[in-house]
């Protein structure tokens, strides 16, 4: 129950956020998420509101899964998340992240493009969607699969 509670929590926060790309600036964001009328981050993403968050850790499964279909949202789906705090709810404003096998070519293009944007270059590219995190951050990472070591955090 706690797994489709956080999934459900997860798409909501979502409907108007984005995938962290290098290249990515504000207006972009701004034109991908043009239907969010309320107020920004300084990177473009849509703020959603405190208030807001704290009352989805209050809604059941079913009313989520309720509003995502009628906004049209029917195949919005993923299993085998990993409760990392049992007993907890999250919320927030998700930041995501896809890390796609390591190829040279580009590697090398996509630290030259994170040069000339300003991003770390200490640290590796896994840092740059980490570095980007604001309270109230919820930050979702898909590495197909990919564990080197699995560690859990309490």
């Amino acid at each position: 129950m706690k797994k489709g509670i956080f999934l459900t929590l997860f798409f909501i926060c979502t409907l108007m956020t984005y995938s962290q790309n290098v290249g990515m600036s504000p207006e972009y964001i701004k034109a991908l998420t043009s239907d969010w009328t309320g107020e920004r981050l300084t990177d473009g993403r849509p703020k959603v509101s405190d208030a807001l968050l704290e009352r989805l850790k209050n809604i059941s499964v079913e009313e989520a899964w309720g509003f995502l279909r009628n906004k049209g949202y029917n195949n919005q789906f993923e299993s085998e998340w990993i409760i990392l705090q049992p007993g907890e709810t999250m919320t927030g404003r998700v930041v995501t992240a896809q890390y796609v096998p390591l190829r040279a070519d580009l590697d090398k293009y996509v630290k030259e493009q994170g040069k000339k944007e300003g991003r770390a270059q200490k640290g590796g590219t896994n840092s740059w969607p980490i570095d980007i995190l604001q309270n109230g951050d919820v930050y979702v990472a898909d590495s197909y699969g990919k564990i080197i070591r699995w560690y859990t955090y309490r």
